[in-house]
């Protein structure tokens, strides 16, 4: 809506100023009014003769599953009728910073709650420096605000799943906070390899039609297609989230349109990419539902074979010559012929932390089975590919794992990951079900398992333990599922957002 416009609002406080007006900002979500917002509004008006609140779009709302509960035009309505506050905007930037850089507020206020908060994003230092450089100040009200979310989270219970309630209740949760925010910040120096298959993603939106009367097949109207980056690049970005010494190693075809999008990688990912030009990298083509967002079909186009022996040579050269700089090195092997023999016998003598992730699916008929790698530090496989590898379908994960599986593995940690039921870890005996952190709103399950993989093998790697470390991984799986194929990465804001909430 105009009225909200952002750029609109901005003229006027500067017009105000040059009358002599002090303006006043305020931003957030404001999800949910309540008695303390208002408290705060009438306090920082009292401190400015102009007071502007602007909100985040719905798109960057970062507070967990479900959230926000009302679309930003409808949190804006509600505020532009509260007497204190004489102009609403919506902010369609992921933080204040645009609000602030445009505006330039003499005074930027923020509720007492965030002046002895750990800004573990550095978000509250950023909006400082923007508001000070354009001539303001950062003031911190008296006002108590209590946390909309903190209201949502015990008014519906749908948000989180009522198991992870229950399992959390005799935890430490201050403890336990402390142990997530210190390990992450732990693995953020690691010198981390991935290597793997590389996948290109399409998704193409249609409309479905009715179905042609003399034919039993279901006619679709083409609307749009988007290509993303699959395999070890998604996985390589979102991990770029917590760590920022990344190298992706994986081998791609004569495809024109990957190499385009390789160039918007993030930065903090350094790239050692081998070219098999006489082939197409793997492609899986979806098709989609444009009104419910669901998959009603899949084309896959792949070349399975092993590496030419030129570019097998070349990697092998390479994980020589480089492996004894690494951590940790995690192996995505998704059954489409780049990780050979040669490969995983240096990755399983050479690697000082080997985590591996083999994936049985229906693009490789099932012949990809986890017990092929006899030896690794960290396994991460889902349940229907445990009990395919373990030819077992009905006994329980525990005794699958201790009689069947480490017979056939040497591996120390074993995570079994469940979807919905959450998460199975086997470490050195020890074992420990997590249950899930569920959301209403699953868009899409693609990479929800790598996520988890590449975060928890971080994690595993400094010998993090259990708790800390699935718990995690569950909250990276819960955000990834949220998130159409790899249009864009899990957002570290928002995780470390949800995981305060789940541990207040």
């Amino acid at each position: 809506m105009n009225k909200y416009n952002l750029d609109k609002i901005a003229i006027i406080s500067k017009q105000l100023k040059y009358k002599g007006y002090k303006i006043g900002l305020c931003h957030g979500v404001f999800d949910i009014i309540h008695a303390g917002h208002i408290s705060h509004f009438e306090e920082v008006k009292k401190k400015c003769d102009y007071l502007i609140v602007t909100i985040t779009v719905d798109k960057y709302v970062n507070k967990g599953p479900n959230r926000p509960v009302n679309n930003h035009y409808f949190r804006a309505k509600v505020l532009e009728s509260i007497k204190f506050i004489d102009s609403v905007g919506i902010n369609y930037t992921y933080d204040a910073i645009e609000s602030i850089r445009k505006i330039k507020p003499n005074f930027y206020f923020k509720g007492k709650d965030y002046k002895d908060k750990n800004d573990v994003t550095n978000r509250l230092i950023k909006e400082k420096r923007i508001t000070e450089l354009n001539g303001g100040k950062l003031i911190f009200t008296e006002s108590p605000l209590k946390s909309s979310t903190e209201i949502i989270n015990k008014s519906f219970s749908y948000i989180f799943d009522s198991k992870l309630k229950k399992f959390l209740v005799n935890k430490n949760k201050e403890k336990l906070l402390s142990n997530c925010i210190n390990q992450l910040e732990k693995i953020k120096k690691l010198n981390v390899l991935i290597i793997g298959d590389s996948i290109i993603d399409q998704y193409d939106v249609v409309k479905p039609l009715n179905k042609p009367l003399k034919e039993s097949i279901l006619a679709s109207r083409y609307l749009n297609s988007n290509i993303f980056l699959g395999g070890v690049f998604a996985a390589a970005t979102n991990l770029s989230q917590f760590n920022n010494n990344i190298t992706l190693c994986t081998v791609i075809g004569g495809d024109k349109d990957i190499r385009n999008k390789i160039k918007k990688i993030p930065k903090n990912i350094k790239k050692q990419i081998y070219v098999e030009n006489n082939k197409h990298t793997t492609r899986k083509q979806r098709f989609v539902d444009d009104a419910y967002n669901k998959k009603l079909n899949e084309i896959y186009y792949m070349e399975d074979a092993f590496l030419s022996k030129k570019n097998s040579k070349k990697i092998c050269d390479y994980l020589n010559k480089n492996l004894k700089r690494f951590d940790v090195v995690i192996l995505l092997d998704y059954g489409h012929g780049f990780i050979n023999k040669q490969i995983y016998n240096i990755l399983s003598k050479k690697t000082k932390f080997l985590a591996i992730n083999c994936q049985t699916n229906s693009a490789n008929l099932g012949f990809n089975l986890i017990t092929k790698y006899h030896k690794s530090d960290y396994i991460c496989v889902d349940e229907p590919e445990l009990r395919l590898a373990a030819s077992n379908n009905y006994d329980k994960i525990e005794k699958i794992v201790k009689e069947e599986l480490i017979k056939k593995i040497k591996c120390k940690n074993i995570t079994i990951t469940r979807g919905r039921n959450g998460s199975f870890s086997f470490n050195n005996s020890k074992v420990l079900n997590i249950p899930a952190l569920i959301s209403d709103k699953v868009v899409d399950t693609i990479g929800a398992g790598d996520v988890f993989l590449v975060i928890t093998s971080l994690l595993y790697s400094i010998k993090s333990d259990q708790l800390t470390t699935n718990l995690i991984g569950n909250i990276a799986g819960a955000l990834k599922v949220d998130i159409v194929g790899h249009s864009k990465s899990i957002s570290n804001s928002n995780f470390y957002s949800i995981l305060k909430h789940i541990l207040k």
